[in-house]
């Protein structure tokens, strides 16, 4: 995460509010690089600086790059020409994802029904999180994906064309979420997918905003039709939100230290801030102001105002219902719970021990070795 601060002042009481932005958001910035380049528009997006890039996000354009898409990255701002439904190419080597599992699961779903064979690698730990639930998934529509032996990275698909299915997903993932609508893009017939909660949709703000056949309604099916083509314009800017994921840590920081920050120009989507309403329900103000919407998806400044906390923080409970909508930020609300006046639960985020580490099992450890109370669950922490 790179954060930017703007201005650095002598921080007093009655100081003005320390600002913030912080980098492009990683799920928004994925998604308009893999559907821009399906599109045939040649597309900008201002970026600040080369550092807010992270290293998932990079792995992407790599394997776009290597796809035949060009793309140019600057100090300033990241330059995509489309390539079109049907412009992908073989690659000439197998497609190194890194250490992102977001770049691995969607090129599952880009590639399986190309008309070309690809293969797709990682580091070691990338290599040792789990693929063949999605594999098995998109096998339905008639992809042929071949993972290692343990069911992970590195694995091999075979183009091939793909049928149309309605596809209910295991469990709430926008990875596979995404993966599936990206491989309907190429099947013959309209795909539905139907995911048992709500997760991220921003795969479906972007692919109705850029004028792919998709519906989408809360609590209904997502039906995907591949025959109707998008009509953009050839060349547009695209200006992706700030991280609100990475502003977690900034708002916790706030309360914690009781100063009133701003979050500019940070993404507001309902189906990424519900932990602010977490942060609400604890006793925390705060206000989203300059609110407006670009292609879909909801942006605007962010107040924090931690110098308001006076009472004990209230404690929370987290479900099942609520864990695809803050699965990221899960583990700073639980360092925040540390303050607060009762006993904090979450439940049914057993995701979390699929990560990179099992982020369930090491809280409970490090939360441990400060002195505090843990319950460790299966699906969760008390």
């Amino acid at each position: 995460m790179t954060v930017t601060i703007s201005p650095v002042p002598s921080i007093h009481p009655d100081s003005q509010p320390v600002r913030f932005t912080v980098g492009p958001d990683k799920s928004i910035l994925h998604r308009i690089l893999i559907l821009g380049s399906l599109t045939r528009s040649l597309i900008r997006i201002p970026i600040g600086s080369i550092e807010s890039l992270s290293h998932d996000v990079l792995a992407t354009i790599l394997a776009l790059e290597s796809l035949g898409v060009p793309i140019e990255v600057t100090t300033e701002q990241i330059e995509l020409q489309g390539v079109g439904r049907h412009g992908l190419r073989a690659p000439g080597h197998t497609i190194n994802c890194a250490n992102s599992g977001t770049t691995a699961r969607l090129m599952m779903g880009l590639l399986a029904g190309q008309t070309f064979d690809s293969a797709l690698a990682g580091d070691s730990s990338l290599s040792a999180r789990p693929m063949k639930r999605l594999a098995d998934l998109l096998a339905t529509m008639g992809a042929t994906i071949d993972t290692s032996g343990t069911g992970t990275l590195p694995l091999k698909i075979k183009g091939r064309t793909l049928h149309a299915e309605n596809i209910i997903l295991p469990v709430a993932s926008a990875q596979m979420k995404t993966a599936v609508l990206l491989a309907g893009l190429f099947a013959e017939g309209v795909t539905s997918v139907r995911e048992p909660l709500q997760s991220r949709d921003h795969t479906e703000r972007m692919m109705e905003a850029f004028g792919f056949g998709i519906e989408y309604e809360s609590g209904q099916p997502i039906t995907l039709d591949p025959t109707i083509e998008q009509d953009l314009e050839e060349e547009f800017e695209y200006e992706v939100p700030g991280d609100i994921s990475s502003a977690s840590f900034l708002a916790v920081a706030a309360v914690l230290l009781r100063k009133q920050i701003v979050i500019t120009n940070i993404s507001l989507n309902p189906t990424r801030s519900r932990y602010l309403d977490i942060l609400t329900l604890m006793g925390v103000d705060l206000e989203a102001t300059q609110v407006r919407e670009v292609f879909g998806e909801a942006r605007g400044d962010l107040i924090i105002y931690g110098d308001r906390v006076e009472q004990p923080l209230a404690p929370f409970e987290i479900t099942r219902e609520d864990v695809p909508l803050l699965l990221d930020e899960i583990p700073i609300l639980l360092t925040l719970a540390l303050f607060a006046e009762g006993t904090s639960t979450v439940r049914g985020a057993r995701e979390l021990r699929l990560k990179e580490t099992d982020r369930i099992h090491q809280l409970a450890l490090q939360f441990r070795a400060f002195g505090a109370e843990i319950e460790e669950f299966e699906d969760g922490l008390s």
